[in-house]
């Protein structure tokens, strides 16, 4: 197993305790794609951000491979293996900054290099996502949304990382692009030996790269399986609504904050709601395919 959480929790404190990541088991096998869906708000990117240590996690444990890498006790780990392309490229780089300097302060942190090897190198890594190395020297600015998405992969790459989480890296993007990004990830992941942690609200990109498919929905993993058996044998209520989202309204039901602390999260919005929902149990479909719900 290259990546697993046990029981990771995150815990916020605003008006109320907001439970952004509640009692997560989540796994990453080795050369594998795995995809974290859910709607805007589940707790998608803050998982993230625990795997990367940008937040610690207010319960659970972290590793990767065999080492702990929870509350950064192995920061140099993190940094050096796993790696992350935002969402919105425009934000990911310094616009006062060229993109060679960007490039450096990235390898900088690897090793030091030369100028004129630094610039060999960087050229060779833009050319391995189909950047031309005339805009080594330019500003963001300059470049158009995916051009300035590949140069993002292209510097995560810089630190030879064996997982890249890629936070909804063709949310900016128009669909050819996005197609076109795509593409380019899944050669990439050949080609560097790559596990990818592909975070996301769109099914239908999901369905095109991801090997495994993990449902969140405030804060809990809800259902997890092969994205054959999310997309063609769904059993969490929540996993069917997701696919059927275009066709399909929600059932509001209003419940007690009591209920909702004792039961399923997904309760007050389930058409399938029973009054004896309460915690959901653990169900295992096979080996791979797991869900939580009393159905």
């Amino acid at each position: 197993m290259l990546l697993k959480t046990e029981n990771l929790k995150k815990y916020f404190l605003k008006k109320e305790i907001v439970k952004a990541v509640d009692g997560v088991d989540l796994f990453i096998k080795k050369n594998s794609i795995v995809a974290l869906v859910g709607e805007s708000g589940c707790g998608k990117s803050t998982l993230a951000k625990l795997i990367l240590g940008f937040y610690r996690p207010t319960e659970g444990k972290i590793f990767f491979g065999n080492i702990e890498i929870t509350d950064l006790k192995n920061e140099k780990v993190i940094r050096n293996n796993i790696q992350i392309v935002f969402q919105n490229p425009y934000n990911s780089l310094d616009p006062y900054k060229t993109i060679f300097t960007s490039m450096w302060e990235a390898r900088s942190k690897v090793e030091r290099l030369k100028k004129e090897e630094a610039k060999k190198l960087f050229k060779e890594y833009l050319a391995k996502v189909g950047i031309k190395e005339d805009i080594l020297f330019r500003f963001p600015r300059q470049l158009s949304g995916g051009q300035i998405q590949r140069v993002c992969i292209s510097r995560a790459l810089l630190r030879n990382p064996r997982l890249l989480i890629l936070d909804e890296p063709t949310s900016f993007l128009d669909v050819t692009t996005a197609l076109k990004i795509l593409d380019l990830l899944k050669e990439l992941k050949e080609k560097f030996s790559l596990s990818y942690l592909f975070i996301s609200h769109s099914l239908k990109l999901v369905k095109m790269i991801a090997d495994y498919v993990f449902v969140m929905f405030k804060g809990k993993i809800v259902e997890a399986g092969s994205v054959q058996e999310i997309f063609f044998n769904p059993f969490h209520p929540y996993t069917k609504l997701l696919l059927e989202a275009a066709n399909y309204k929600l059932k509001r039901v209003i419940s007690s904050k009591k209920e909702e602390e004792e039961g399923c999260v997904f309760k007050e919005r389930c058409p399938f709601r029973k009054d004896e929902c309460r915690l959901p149990p653990l169900k295992k479909v096979n080996d791979e395919h797991f869900y939580y719900c009393i159905l």
